[in-house]
């Protein structure tokens, strides 16, 4: 909002403007409040910002004040900013009646998309306790000389003429927001998950349930040749790390049931599977050493001193000719890649060729699509770091029960006497468990809030009954290091924790067992034998009690797979992510940045940062060829569908990284509806910050929504996720009965507890 000279035709900047916008060099992150002024006589805008980001879907109380010395900024009644860049009045007594005021939008094309419920102008600058005052009675006076306007809505068609479309501003009725009394309950700053919850994991011992012995079952998928000879690895080989495995885990209740996969194909058996190469790297003209192999040219030539050739006396001779076979020579003209000339298994390294000798390990799982559901699948594959010797998918990972998750190995590390702990290791991660050393080795700074300084249920590996340590791969305490913060020293480092690095015989601490069995429990129970649906308990002895009517017993709850219910909150309101993605955009081999990755719930760690987890029009770009970019006028689009159609009431975009090309009104220029009647919605361009989630009101659709369509002319676009949310009392939930939750205080309050209810205040369980 903002109050502008509409007879300038020379400087439209003139007057103040309230509002939000992006205070990056990039000009789509870090969306802050703020307020700008230019009186008649300076000669440039003044603006002042907010302390931090704004936070979307919350209500706020925003106040700008201008004495003629001061501009102030207020958020929530706090003083935030001030300036005395600006002097005297706003304008001079030649042009005070040449002003218009704007809402919702501005002369210099800023738009705002949301909320306002109040809205007073005074002659005077409010002071901080009349703006505290203010706060706290929304904003209602009686007249007074010093108020020129005081503006609620009850007749917007008479006060506001429309600007833009014609259109006038839509009035809603709502109950009081209270938002001085919205609480967050969030998770640890270091933790994932409910199993992360330090309420949760010490009410352990208090949940038999918890402590039943769990059956969990697992593949080991094992190629070999069309006759069924020259396996990944034996028969013994299984055998052995199959009771190595069940020896490890038998202290804590938790067995292992094999299945064992044999897939006959020798074409698959006899490429390299690389476990950590993207192969769109491959000839980049930059040496990657995770594809530095020989069967990928030493990274297609990039990690090579290249001699030169006689190339062209050499190119198209009917031979393989080794000495051009990089990238740099098209792989000498194509003929290693040739099966006519020769044997393509060992010299094909052009990653665009279908013969090439070597298959990123996504390659292998979208081949063979092994459902990730029923069973944690063991894969295979090489790596050029001899020191790989497994990857695992995070079991809050969008791939942890898809075709795409599981663990891979390198077969000389599994089943082999010495090296029998890698499997042990990795099945840790996919349980939840983080290194021993993450407080230490794997911090951003000595400022991360995660550095473990004492064992602690919330920095670290978040068990507190392993003592920090450093990486270390020797069976001893290890010494002070250069990344280790300044510690002199360490104690009774747990180096024999099969979540080291130096674990030979492996155990794990009680608090790391705990947590394996309470993400078995909560969210991998598919995985479990006679797994039927989703377990949802509440405990009765933790000092946060969160339980279910009636209050004198612990509460199971079983809820069917797929059941609508899931999804549903207060007020019959269903939220739901989008489960099946599609583009006309080709992918690349390595499958990053594919559709399926905004599928889901958000899980991108950095936000404004390019991260392999969303969907990206320029995915598969061969770096080699101009771009292509998302042509005019329609560009790009990624197609998103929902589980349930709905009738919406919003719907939330995550646009987690934009182009510096681009700024924050142009990257997505439009999103349409699909609805169940056929028709197609358009919603127009779309202002997005790669660090706030998008979010549309669309209570005025009226149909049922089964998905959307994103398009973008920024062909660096990185999209995460998408949810759909329905209007109240939505008949997918109006069979369902609410959860209740009783919060009890440890140790309990001495006071009046009817004194301290606030009826409106709000808990958002995460």
């Amino acid at each position: 909002m903002g109050l502008y000279d509409k007879c300038s035709y020379t400087s439209r900047d003139r007057g103040w403007v309230v509002g939000i916008h992006t205070v990056s060099d990039q000009g789509n992150r870090d969306p802050r409040y703020f307020f700008s002024l230019k009186t008649d006589r300076a000669r440039q805008v003044t603006t002042i910002n907010a302390h931090r980001s704004y936070l979307p879907g919350q209500w706020v109380h925003l106040a700008a004040t201008y004495d003629g010395r001061l501009m102030k900024l207020y958020v929530n009644g706090a003083q935030v900013a001030t300036s005395g860049e600006q002097v005297g009045g706003i304008f001079s007594p030649l042009t005070q009646k040449c002003k218009v005021l704007m809402l919702g939008g501005s002369a210099l094309n800023h738009n705002y998309r949301g909320y306002i419920e109040r809205f007073s102008l005074w002659k005077v600058a409010r002071t901080q306790r009349e703006v505290l005052l203010d706060m706290e009675t929304h904003g209602l006076h009686t007249p007074l000389p010093q108020l020129l306007l005081q503006e609620n809505w009850d007749n917007v068609k008479r006060t506001w003429s429309p600007m833009k479309d014609g259109h006038v501003p839509q009035v809603e009725l709502s109950s009081a927001h209270s938002f001085l009394l919205d609480t967050s309950l969030e998770p640890p700053l270091c933790g994932q998950t409910l199993c992360d919850n330090t309420e949760v994991i010490a009410s352990y011992n208090q949940l038999p349930r918890f402590r039943r012995p769990k059956v969990v079952r697992y593949r080991v998928v094992n190629l070999h040749d069309d006759n069924r000879e020259n396996p990944t690895v034996s028969r013994q080989q299984i055998d052995f790390q199959h009771r190595q495995l069940a020896e490890a885990f038998k202290h804590y209740n938790i067995s292992w049931e094999l299945e064992v996969l044999e897939v006959s194909n020798s074409s698959l058996r006899h490429r390299l599977v690389l476990a950590n190469c993207d192969i769109s790297k491959i000839g980049d003209e930059s040496c990657d050493p995770e594809c530095n192999h020989t069967l990928t040219g030493h990274d297609g030539g990039d990690c090579r001193q290249l001699r030169h050739p006689a190339f062209v006396k050499k190119q198209h001779n009917g031979v393989c000719d080794m000495d051009c076979n990089y990238d740099r020579f098209s792989f000498d003209g194509g003929e290693c890649c040739d099966p006519e000339i020769t044997d393509v298994t060992k010299t094909c390294f052009d990653p665009d060729s279908p013969h090439r000798a070597y298959l990123d390990v996504n390659e292998l799982k979208n081949i063979l699509r092994l459902d990730g559901s029923t069973h944690l699948n063991i894969f295979f594959a090489n790596s050029s770091e001899e020191e790989l010797a497994g990857v695992a998918t995070w079991p809050w990972d969008k791939e942890a029960l898809m075709h795409l998750g599981g663990i891979v190995l390198n077969p000389s590390f599994y089943g082999i006497p010495g090296h029998t702990h890698t499997m042990i290791h990795e099945i840790g991660h996919s349980l939840g468990l983080y290194h021993i050393f993450r407080g230490i080795s794997e911090i951003q700074s000595c400022s991360d809030p995660c550095m473990e300084t004492e064992p602690s249920f919330e920095t670290g590996d978040l068990c507190s009954d392993t003592n920090p340590a450093p990486k270390h791969k020797l069976c001893g305490d290890p010494g002070p290091g250069n990344d280790t913060c300044g510690f002199h020293s360490f104690f009774n480092t747990p180096y024999n924790n099969f979540m080291s690095y130096a674990g030979r015989t492996p155990r794990s601490a009680r608090r790391s067992a705990r947590r394996m069995r309470l993400g078995v429990t909560h969210g991998l129970q598919s995985w479990l034998r006679g797994a039927l649906g989703k377990l949802l308990s509440f405990s009765k002895t933790s000092s946060t009690q969160q339980s279910l009517i009636p209050d004198n017993q612990d509460v199971t709850v079983l809820v069917e797979l797929g059941s609508a219910c899931d999804l549903c909150l207060e007020g019959r309101i269903l939220v739901q992510y989008a489960i099946n993605a599609s583009s006309p955009m080709p992918c690349g081999p390595s499958g990053h940045w594919s559709p399926r990755e905004a599928e889901g719930h958000p899980d991108v760690e950095q936000p404004c940062k390019s991260s392999v987890r969303t969907w990206s029009p320029n995915s598969a770009v061969n770096p080699h060829t101009v771009p292509p970019a998302c042509p005019e006028p329609q560009g790009c689009y990624l197609e998103l569908e929902f589980r349930y159609p709905l009738v919406p009431e919003s719907l939330t975009i995550w646009v987690t990284f934009v182009s510096t090309d681009w700024d924050s009104s142009g990257a997505v220029n439009d999103i349409k509806l699909l609805t169940v009647s056929g028709k197609n919605i358009s919603l127009g361009p779309q202002n997005v910050f790669c660090d706030v989630p998008l979010t549309i009101k669309l209570r005025d659709v009226g149909e049922e929504v089964y998905g959307i369509q994103i398009y973008t002319l920024d062909e660096h676009l990185e999209i995460d996720a998408a949810m759909l949310t329905s209007i109240a009392d939505s008949p997918l939930c109006l069979e369902c009965k609410p959860l209740q939750y009783k919060v009890v205080r440890d140790p309990p309050l001495h006071v009046d507890v009817a004194s301290l209810l606030h009826l409106s205040r709000r808990f958002t369980d995460t």
